[in-house]
């Protein structure tokens, strides 16, 4: 009867092994086939790819561009202007003229002899002459319309400083959108880092996990037929099924983390997901860096210490306009005016010109405040705190920046230590596998001991796999400290 049991569970372990490579083999068929079509992918280039097309890197530079167009708008301020204005109006009750009509004013003729008025031989009265002969317009009736244009020209001699504080202001707003655009990139490089690695993770443990699936599966199927001949209870096998199912849940959520995560690599680099073929892989030790050297770049990599020094100098330069604007310094400026007005559309009668005057005023001007409520200081005293604010928020950043520069060196150091210990139980695991194997051929060793033995090994080569992941996420955070990539990574 022992006899029969083992032939037994030989036939199905031979089954489970034929089935198992037929699997393999039209996985790999499959694999070759989409390898042909598939384009190379390198995580350096992935990486590149990511720092140049992200979505999130464009708009990033897209606010830079505008960031940087603001300058020259304040820059502008340091030319000249001219700007013109025209009008026209109707004018519901225009002014009356002015005339003398004809005949309305006597004029008493003079006797030179006499020294008096000439008496009309006739009417035996004063002789007098009628005026004027004809009617007299002083000035006629106004139109019920006017129109009037205006050009003046503007340029500004001295304004204590405030049009360079300013642009200064603008500059450095730009600044920190430029900022903001190189940690988007930085950013965008560390994605497709964790994207790429992901899938490589979950691939290569969908291929473990499979292989602990299928000596689960084979272990309830033996627990099955020792139950049929009385040698398990119900309970192991429901145990049995219970991993069984646990594992199968595993290798779906590795399958489907691949499909996401390639996913994602394709959004940021701007790839096909189903076009990509990993080619690199996992590093095994840390690169050569310095750690005082990797605090000193952080500050420069980190945008938030980039930023907070930005707007160190930005709250200067705002206490330096407050400066400028304050009670008693007049801005001055040059100033040319033409003005012209009319009550004729010029150009559409033969007498608009009597109707139109003009005149040209050359100067120079001054403006200040004298009295604003204690404004101007109040904004001086603001911009004074926000000084020594931002002052203190950029030292802290710094400060931030290098301590963050640590503690990723302290996780990289341990990651790659952890990856060691993996690397030594999973040798430990491999041998114990090898040595029960060679037991199990001599008949020293039971089938559930081998199998036991196989799931030792394959779950300490899948807490490798993950140690690899985990080293990878170290030295990605790394990078993204210093601003740079370490060293190309290597082909599989």
């Amino acid at each position: 009867m022992i006899d029969l049991l083992g032939r037994r569970r030989t036939a199905r372990a031979a089954l489970v092994l034929i089935l198992a490579a037929v699997a393999l083999a039209a996985r790999a068929q499959g694999a070759l086939a989409q390898s042909a079509s598939a384009l190379p992918l390198e995580i350096d280039r992935a990486q590149e790819l990511a720092r140049r097309g992200s979505d999130e890197v464009r708009a990033r530079q897209a606010a830079a561009e505008a960031a940087l167009r603001a300058v020259d708008a304040a820059r502008a301020n340091f030319f000249p202007k001219l700007s013109g204005s025209v009008s026209g109006a109707y004018l519901a009750n225009p002014p009356v003229g002015k005339g003398i009509t004809a005949n309305t004013i006597p004029i008493y003729l003079y006797n030179p002899s006499t020294g008096w008025a000439a008496i009309d031989p006739v009417t035996h009265k004063p002789a007098v002459v009628a005026f004027p002969p004809v009617d007299i317009t002083l000035y006629p009736d106004a139109k019920d319309s006017f129109f009037k244009g205006n050009l003046t020209f503007t340029q500004p001699i001295f304004a204590w400083g405030k049009i360079k504080a300013a642009v200064d202001l603008a500059s450095l707003e730009a600044e920190v959108a430029g900022i903001g655009g190189r940690g988007a990139e930085l950013d965008a490089a560390r994605s497709a880092n964790r994207a790429y690695f992901s899938a490589l993770l979950s691939r290569e443990g969908s291929a473990i996990l499979q292989e602990l699936r299928n000596l689960a599966a084979s272990i309830l199927e033996d627990r099955k037929s020792a139950m049929d001949e009385g040698f398990a209870t119900k309970e192991q096998i429901l145990s049995s099924e219970a991993d069984l199912a646990a594992l199968e849940t595993r290798l779906v959520q590795a399958r489907e983390g691949e499909a996401s995560a390639m996913e994602a690599l394709g959004l940021l680099t701007g790839l096909d997901p189903q076009a990509i073929a990993l080619v690199s892989a996992f590093r095994e030790t840390l690169p050569p860096f310095s750690e005082a050297e990797l605090k000193d770049s952080s500050i420069g990599a980190s945008t938030e210490a980039e930023q907070a020094a930005a707007r160190f100098a930005q709250a200067r330069k705002k206490l330096d306009l407050e400066r400028g604007s304050s009670l008693f310094l007049p801005d001055v400026s040059f100033f040319a005016s033409l003005d012209a007005s009319g009550q004729d559309i010029p150009f559409t009668a033969d007498s608009w010109k009597e109707t139109w005057s003009w005149d040209l005023s050359l100067g120079i001007a001054a403006k200040a405040d004298f009295f604003d409520g204690g404004a101007s200081a109040a904004r001086k005293r603001e911009a004074a705190a926000d000084l020594e604010a931002t002052g203190i928020a950029a030292g802290a950043a710094e400060k931030a920046a290098r301590l963050q520069a640590r503690r990723a060196v302290d996780a990289a150091r341990g990651a790659e230590a952890s990856l060691r210990e993996k690397e030594a139980r999973a040798a430990w695991a491999s041998e114990v596998l090898r040595n029960v194997r060679a037991k199990a051929a001599d008949q020293a060793a039971s089938r559930p001991e081998v199998s036991a033995s196989a799931i030792g090994e394959a779950t300490a080569r899948l807490d490798r796999l993950y140690a690899r992941y985990a080293l990878e996420e170290a030295i990605a955070d790394l990078e993204r400290i210093a601003g740079r990539l370490f060293a190309p990574k290597a082909a599989q």
